[in-house]
C-alpha cells in the first residue's frame, strides 16, 4: 500500500487516490485483488490505467483491461502473485461509493525512494523508470495466464464450480495455439480437410485428470496446462519464454492453504 501510495504522489496527473470494494471496509484476505481508483485528466486515462504504469508495484505477470464509466481498468497479476484491480477515471462519482482515501504523501525528502519507481512517463533528476516486467507479450498469452490465475484464485476461496469452468477452458486455449501453429504451416486460416496438428487433441485430452477430482484436481488441470501452453506457444513464437512466476506464487498458496 505504501508504494502505491508514493506513486500515485510521485504522479502529478493523479488528482485523488482511493481504495475501494473489500478493501475499503476492512475485509481483505489472502485471495483479494486491492482495488484502487484513481481521478486524473481525460487525457492520462489510457496512461494511467496500463501495466505500465502498474509496473511501479513490481513486475507485472499478466493483466486484462476493461473499459469503465468516465474512464478505463485493469486488472494485474503480479509476479509474486499478488492481484490488483485499478480503475482510472476522470471523476469521483464513477468510483463505488463503498471507498477509503488514499494517503498519498511523498516521504519526507519529497520523492519516491529508489525502492519505490516512479510511474512511466514521469522523472525528475534522481528518479529512475519503472521496470516494466511480463507484459509485452501476445495477447493470446495474457489471456491464457489470467485464466489460469483467475481459476487457482477461485480454488482458493472453493468456489470450484467456476475454478473447474475456467480450468477446462485452458485445454481449449492450447487447442487455439495448435489451430495458429497449423495456419502458420499451411499458409491459410481456411482449411477443407484436417490432419497436420490433430496430436494436440490427444495431448488436451490428457491433461484433464483421471484420479483427481476437486479443488487438488482443478489445480492439477492448470498446472499441466500451462505445461502444454507453453510447449506450443515456442513453437508459434519463437522469441517466446516461458515463465510462470505469478501461477506458481498462486499454486503454491492454494495448495499450501
Amino acid at each position: 500500500m505504501r508504494q502505491l501510495s508514493y506513486a500515485t504522489a510521485a504522479d502529478p496527473a493523479v488528482a485523488e487516490g482511493w481504495v475501494f470494494g473489500s478493501g475499503a471496509v476492512g475485509e481483505l484476505d489472502e485471495w483479494s485483488d486491492l482495488d484502487v481508483a484513481l481521478v486524473v485528466p481525460a487525457d492520462d486515462v489510457a496512461r494511467v490505467a496500463n501495466p505500465a504504469w502498474l509496473s511501479v508495484l513490481g513486475p507485472v505477470w499478466t493483466y486484462q483491461t476493461f473499459p469503465r464509466e468516465r474512464g478505463s481498468g485493469i486488472r494485474a497479476a503480479f509476479a509474486d502473485g499478488r492481484l490488483v484491480d485499478l480503475i482510472a477515471v476522470t471523476d469521483r462519482d464513477a468510483i463505488p461509493p463503498e471507498r477509503r482515501r488514499l494517503d498519498c504523501d511523498l516521504p519526507e525528502d519529497g520523492r519516491a525512494s529508489a525502492a519505490v519507481p516512479l510511474p512511466v512517463g514521469y522523472r525528475s533528476e534522481g528518479d529512475r523508470p519503472a521496470v516494466l516486467g511480463g507484459v509485452d507479450l501476445p495477447s493470446l498469452v495474457h489471456e491464457f495466464r489470467f485464466m489460469a490465475a483467475l481459476a487457482v484464485r477461485k480454488c482458493g476461496r472453493d468456489d470450484l464450480l467456476i475454478g473447474g469452468h475456467l480450468a477446462l477452458e485452458l485445454p481449449r486455449q492450447c487447442l487455439v495455439v495448435a489451430m495458429l501453429l497449423r495456419d502458420r504451416d499451411a499458409g491459410s486460416a481456411h482449411h477443407r480437410f484436417g490432419g497436420p496438428w490433430n496430436d494436440v487433441l490427444d495431448q488436451a485430452f490428457d491433461l484433464i485428470p483421471e484420479l483427481t477430482s476437486g479443488r487438488d484436481g482443478v489445480l492439477d488441470l492448470v498446472d499441466a496446462s500451462a505445461g502444454l501452453f507453453d510447449e506450443l506457444a515456442g513453437k508459434l513464437w519463437p522469441a517466446y519464454e516461458p515463465d510462470w512466476s505469478g501461477l506458481t506464487a498462486l499454486l503454491d498458496r492454494a495448495r499450501a492453504s
